[in-house]
């Protein structure tokens, strides 16, 4: 058996050569050498007795045996010695992506929280202040990431299952009227508003969940300049041995942190939740664990005084809110057993569930939560 030429030694992306090769050999790749077995085993001259259907399927079966032991990784010494596999690194800026806005525009309402009584955003919209107030309250929250699917690998780790989403992270402050822009007549000045869309959760095997989208409050329309009040949206769920964790977003209350994945070596570990210990604010909270071989797995967090999901076959929704309270929601639970996906992050703002995880692979991540903004008008 012939192999296909290599190359000089030379370091590559993420501690590999470039295009999934065996490091320091960027010709022989899985694909090149899967080639050359190919083409020795049809040779008629090494197997004569074998009919063209025959040797057929015993190149089919090599193909299989290749995919099942090589579960995701590139190649087969990546699988050896943990390499992360560079379709998985490839999706590392899907978990970190926080640009996604719910750009439909649709009529703000009013809502009497224990606040006061809100103007409530939940699209982008813009908002002029009433003229003769004296200050805004602003509530902003992020939206929370999607959670992951997990992966299975036949080789070494087993079924890995999926980390749940972050949460969006929860900021509030009070402006005076003196700092809002008007125009040269004296009239407020309307201000932009944008909200974050929850992040998809992972929809198949070997996937990861979308980060949820930035909400921010400011400019002024046509102003220059980035936004004056951001509520952060959380992190993506990933999987590995371990899995990263999804950090929930940015904010004065972080949101929660999703639980990360299980595997063969280590269980899974659980989310946080974003909860002030002075008061109702509270940002989203985290997604919780699926569960991998041994059925265990975790709920998601608390998002201000709303519980997370509990774990199942698949995970729970998040509790949301009370329409009385401006705060985040509870993250999705996790998937416990077999291929069982994670629960929905609830509105606004909690972190999607992972997927549990068996020898079939994964499934889906739960969905993060969209994010708001709560405008109160102070006039006394």
């Amino acid at each position: 058996m012939t192999f296909p030429g290599g190359s000089p030694t030379t370091p590559g992306d993420w501690g590999a050569s470039a295009g999934g090769s065996i490091p320091g050999m960027a010709n022989r790749t899985q694909g090149n050498i899967t080639d050359v077995l190919s083409k020795d085993v049809a040779d008629t001259g090494h197997w004569p007795n074998l009919g063209d259907l025959l040797v057929g399927f015993v190149l089919s079966f090599i193909a299989g045996a290749l995919n099942a032991i090589l579960g995701g990784f590139a190649t087969v010494l990546d699988a050896i010695f943990g390499t992360v596999n560079n379709e998985y690194v490839s999706q590392i800026p899907i978990i970190t992506d926080h640009t996604h806005t719910l750009d439909q525009l649709v009529e703000q309402f009013d809502q009497l929280i224990l606040q006061g009584n809100a103007t409530v955003f939940t699209s982008n919209n813009t908002y002029t202040p009433s003229a003769g107030i004296l200050s805004i309250d602003i509530i902003i929250i992020g939206a929370g990431g999607g959670g992951s699917s997990g992966s299975y690998d036949a080789l070494l780790s087993g079924a890995r299952s999926g980390g749940g989403g972050g949460g969006g992270g929860e900021t509030h402050t009070s402006i005076p009227a003196s700092l809002l822009p008007v125009d040269g007549a004296g009239n407020f000045k309307p201000i932009r508003i944008l909200i974050g869309t929850g992040g998809a959760g992972a929809a198949s095997d070997a996937k990861v969940g979308s980060g949820g989208g930035h909400s921010t409050f400011g400019p002024e329309v046509g102003g220059s300049g980035g936004a004056w009040l951001l509520g952060g949206g959380g992190n993506g769920g990933g999987w590995g041995t371990p899995g990263p964790v999804a950090v929930g977003g940015v904010g004065m209350i972080p949101g929660g942190n999703g639980g990360v994945g299980g595997y063969s070596a280590a269980p899974p570990t659980p989310p946080t939740s974003s909860v002030s210990a002075y008061d109702l604010h509270g940002g989203g909270g985290g997604g919780g664990s699926g569960g991998s071989a041994n059925g265990t797995g975790y709920g998601g967090g608390a998002g201000g005084i709303s519980p997370g999901g509990a774990t199942g076959s698949p995970g729970s929704a998040g509790t949301a809110p009370a329409s009385i309270i401006a705060t985040g929601g509870g993250g999705g639970g996790g998937g416990i057993t077999g291929t069982t996906g994670g629960g929905n992050g609830a509105f606004p703002g909690g972190g999607g569930g992972g997927s549990a995880c068996g020898v079939g692979g994964a499934t889906f991540g739960g969905i993060g939560g969209h994010g708001i903004c709560f405008v109160i008008e102070r006039s006394s």
